[in-house]
């Protein structure tokens, strides 16, 4: 590809990654940039524009998060067909990807978990085990719900650590939360949706693959906002109420109960508990989960081993409330049996023999050692930041107000070789240039928290 085409001009205020977005989303709208077409590596573009191979993968990472490109791995980027933006854009563009093509010498990632501390040694053994002759069956398809041994130790532990109650058959073991939540669209069809905005984007493009209706409601400072369900009232409420995505509130009990409430006034409604992060508190009793207050079987539950284990584990679950089970079993075309049954009897035998509790309770101290180191350091600057959403998780909302702006904030870490994500990627609707960042310390070594975080302190203050 001739590279003419890419234009800077390094007299305006527009900062240079957006110009070369913009210069590439209108080339591929007006067709001058082809499907399939392979774009300059970021080495490559880098030196013909005399810029950072940083600022070149910003604004692909942009054009990839919106699906006018995708990624192939150890090749490079391509233009997609814009035609079929819908249906490419969650598969062409997974975050693994660039995680794979591009690092950082400090990196504030979510969604990365701590891999030094990683069982490796029990993961191994019941590996071997799996692969053993006396486990010969599990060569089978198994049940599309997932093996019932593993439903059962999922069972046993969100009903001691959640609070949630439920049998092994309204279970459902998948490969994702978008999995399950593809599921659930079609056993609640023709339902519209309600969504929290912000999100994380993978929701969002889903309902919009599958087209189903939704609309985006806003995050307050005790969750989302009830008034505005009550107003807009459509069937289905998706939330994620112990440690809101991106923002990190906690939805309060008073919220929770006036949201089981709209949900019990109509037989047709229901709430979508996305579980996320319930794992790591770090301080204060724990708000057991939304469905445990449920009394009318109007919560569909979803939660994940991917911060509490690993992503590449590929492990989450659903509890279906018991109206909706019998809906499911007699639809047919829904995919199952996406989790290999090997990796389903070494999770299984990893819960099963109390490794899984202990590891949980050692992971939790790590994480909450990790966010002390960091949040010692920011809060020596007062003057600068403000922190919120640290109580849960492995994330928190860092707000510079020291004067600085978003887009001079976003210059700064680009040139100090920072990754970090500002708020306002997972906004919606809402258009916010506070200088708001997403946080992540989770994949962060604990002997390289403070020398993460004084890089961070160094290029914002």
């Amino acid at each position: 590809m001739e590279m003419l085409m890419f234009n800077i001009n390094r007299n305006i205020s527009l900062p240079i990654y957006q110009q070369l977005y913009e210069n590439i989303k209108q080339n591929i709208i007006n067709d001058v940039m082809r499907r399939d077409e392979k774009l300059p590596s970021k080495r490559q573009l880098s030196n013909y524009l005399s810029v950072s191979q940083t600022t070149i993968e910003h604004a692909y990472q942009l054009l990839s998060d919106e699906g006018y490109i995708y990624s192939k791995n150890r090749s490079g980027y391509y233009i997609n067909d814009i035609v079929n933006l819908p249906v490419t854009y969650k598969s062409k563009v997974p975050d693994e990807n660039v995680q794979d093509e591009i690092s950082y010498q400090y990196s504030f990632k979510l969604g990365a978990i701590d891999k030094v501390h990683f069982p490796n040694d029990l993961f191994r053994k019941y590996a071997k085990e799996a692969f053993d002759e006396q486990q010969i069956h599990l060569l089978d398809s198994g049940h599309k719900q997932g093996d019932i041994n593993l439903r059962k130790e999922i069972g046993h532990y969100i009903f001691h650590s959640r609070g949630v109650n439920c049998s092994p058959q309204q279970i459902i073991v998948g490969s994702s939360t978008e999995q399950l939540l593809s599921i659930i669209t079609d056993i609640i069809s023709g339902s519209k949706y309600m969504i929290e905005d912000p999100l994380y984007k993978q929701v969002r493009n889903l309902l919009k693959r599958k087209h189903v209706p939704f609309e985006f409601i806003p995050v307050t400072e005790n969750g989302i906002d009830i008034e505005q369900i009550k107003k807009i009232d459509y069937d289905v409420v998706y939330i994620t109420p112990s440690h809101q995505f991106p923002t990190g509130v906690i939805m309060d009990l008073k919220r929770r109960t006036q949201l089981i409430k709209w949900a019990s006034e109509k037989s047709n409604r229901y709430i979508i508990e996305d579980d996320y992060d319930s794992e790591f508190r770090y301080s204060g009793r724990p708000i057991p989960a939304l469905q445990s207050l449920d009394n009318s079987d109007s919560v569909i539950y979803v939660s994940t081993f991917s911060k509490s284990i690993t992503p590449s584990l590929r492990v989450a679950y659903a509890v279906l409330p018991k109206s909706l089970v019998s809906v499911y079993q007699k639809k047919t075309n829904i995919e199952g049996g996406t989790v290999p049954r090997h990796t389903q009897y070494i999770l299984s035998k990893f819960m099963n023999e109390g490794h899984f509790e202990r590891h949980l309770n050692r992971m939790r101290k790590i994480y909450r050692n990790k966010r002390d180191i960091i949040l010692e350091e920011l809060r020596q600057h007062p003057e600068t930041f403000v922190i919120s959403g640290e109580m849960t998780g492995m994330h928190f909302i860092l707000t510079v107000i020291n004067g600085l702006t978003l887009e001079e904030c976003i210059n700064k870490t680009k040139d100090f070789d920072i990754d970090i994500k500002p708020l306002s990627h997972y906004h919606f609707k809402k258009t916010d240039n506070t200088p708001n960042f997403v946080l992540g310390f989770g994949g962060i070594n604990i002997e390289d928290a403070k020398d993460h975080i004084n890089a961070l302190i160094t290029c914002l203050t």
